[in-house]
């Protein structure tokens, strides 16, 4: 973090004329949008990933305001270490890459996550579809089949079809996928497939049981009728299937929406840390060691496995509470006796579980599969034995607090590894690219504020980190307990 510190100062103070490392000079970077920008770049320039760089520089700007409101004539020299604290937790946060990230703007907000829904004629709380449906046509008309009213029996003339299904000539009228399945004698059923032609008669000969009949008859599109009829009397009843048109746009689906309010509010987190100024001056003296450096570090890092450790309980406890059995499964670490070929082939067969764990999670959100991996260091050697397994990450970014980023097969999971994760249990989640599709929102306010100002012979510094969560859809979430 020293390091960080330095080059972003004197960045700042070649570029701008302001040294940020100067207790009084803080107030000047925040008032000066060009300062600013600079010295955010400087503490942002060693931050790989881009998403988290664009995080980072909104999460500073919030920290920016709160400074600028809370200290109107004067700003404390520590608080000059609020972006530096942030610089450590921030990009360090191994949950931030498995939920979706959305910065608060207030301490009280409201998320709407649009939802949206079918309705079928005839528009009754029975006929609505989550959307999308995958179990469902929606988009096309009413089917009328022999379902609906038993077979049509034969003879019939100008029966009325749109009537079985609550429709008449004014709403709707006949698809030309009117279609014979099925003639019977009373004795032998027989399956066909009469179909008529474009203006709608039709005429086949069906053989039944050595006997040759034949079926015709005419159907009317435009009003919705059929007539048919038996030459020889002994076909006594058909079956069939049409769907209804939707050209008058008065049966048409109708998607209905709604808006689901998320409530978030900002909850506190502290921690302080005391030293003496006698310890300040010697570790700087015989070590050259920046106590300031030190204290952003050990604070950066322990905000950073807390909020990760609520997150990641969170997502594990709403997949155990919320979701169906079919979202857990478990895998052996150590292979049976009959399994001969060795641990590292063994541990291939984990892919199998997590495939279905990923199916399971696309079939019910109906948006995508699990595309995330989180695991304690001890079970993430187990994906490592896999062949597709690739690091990500690299040891100089990815590597303190446990954090180790990954991929497996082919990146269609990117693994994260942290402590944090209680050995045994492998979560699985799907984070979509837009935010209207999350599982789990962690919504940052202002991340770090110190609070209270050190005073007196024994300084004493304060983190204050607020934040908010929220799960928004459990199905996106699944667990693989390594046993």
């Amino acid at each position: 973090m020293k390091h960080i510190l330095t080059e972003a100062y004197a960045t700042t103070r070649k570029l701008t004329g302001i040294d940020p490392s100067k207790p009084g000079n803080i107030r000047q970077i925040l008032y000066n949008d060009d300062a600013f920008n600079t010295y955010v770049d400087g503490l942002s320039e060693s931050i790989e990933s881009t998403n988290d760089k664009e995080g980072f520089r909104t999460l500073c700007e919030n920290t920016r305001i709160n400074l600028l409101e809370n200290s109107m004539f004067q700003i404390n020299p520590y608080e000059s270490l609020a972006l530096p604290v942030l610089r450590v937790f921030y990009p360090k946060l191994v949950a931030k890459e498995a939920v979706t990230v959305s910065p608060m703007d207030k301490p009280e907000s409201v998320k709407p996550f649009l939802k949206a829904s079918f309705e079928k004629y005839p528009f009754g709380p029975t006929d609505k579809y989550n959307a999308p449906s995958i179990t469902e046509d929606i988009s096309n008309g009413p089917q009328i089949d022999h379902t609906i009213a038993g077979a049509l029996t034969v003879p019939q003339e100008a029966f009325d079809l749109l009537g079985l299904a609550g429709l008449d000539i004014t709403k709707a009228h006949l698809e030309r996928d009117f279609e014979i399945t099925l003639v019977d004698d009373g004795a032998t059923p027989t399956a066909v497939s009469i179909v008529p032609a474009v203006e709608g008669h039709f005429s086949a000969a069906v053989d039944m049981g050595g006997v040759t009949d034949v079926i015709s008859g005419y159907v009317d599109y435009l009003n919705g009728t059929i007539s048919v009829s038996s030459a020889t009397g002994a076909i006594t009843s058909i079956e069939y299937k049409v769907t209804t048109s939707l050209e008058e746009n008065k049966i048409n689906p109708k998607v209905k929406l709604e808006v689901d309010k998320i409530r978030l509010y900002a909850k506190d987190r502290e921690i302080s840390a005391n030293w003496s100024i006698h310890m300040e001056q010697d570790m700087k003296a015989l070590f050259d060691l920046s106590m300031q450096a030190e204290i952003v570090s050990v604070l950066g890092q322990q905000i950073a496995l807390d909020i990760d450790r609520e997150i990641i309980s969170a997502l594990l406890n709403a997949n155990l509470s919320l979701n169906p059995a079919s979202h857990r499964d478990s895998f052996q670490r150590v292979p049976p006796a009959a399994f001969t070929w060795g641990q590292k082939a063994w541990h291939e067969n984990i892919l199998v579980k997590m495939n279905e764990l990923s199916a399971q999670v696309y079939t019910d959100t109906n948006i995508d599969q699990a595309n995330t991996i989180l695991c304690n260091p001890i079970d993430a050697a187990i994906l490592e034995d896999i062949n597709t397994f690739r690091y990500a990450g690299t040891s100089s970014e990815n590597g303190e607090l446990g954090f180790r980023e990954a991929t497996v097969n082919g990146g269609k999971w990117k693994v994260l590894t942290s402590s944090v994760v209680a050995a045994g249990e492998m979560l699985m989640v799907y984070k979509p690219v837009e935010e209207i599709k999350c599982v789990y929102l962690y919504c940052p306010y202002v991340p770090v504020v110190l609070s209270p100002y050190p005073l007196g012979a024994t300084p004493s510094l304060t983190i204050l980190s607020r934040n908010a969560n929220a799960l928004v859809r459990s199905a996106g979430i699944a667990s693989l307990q390594i046993t």
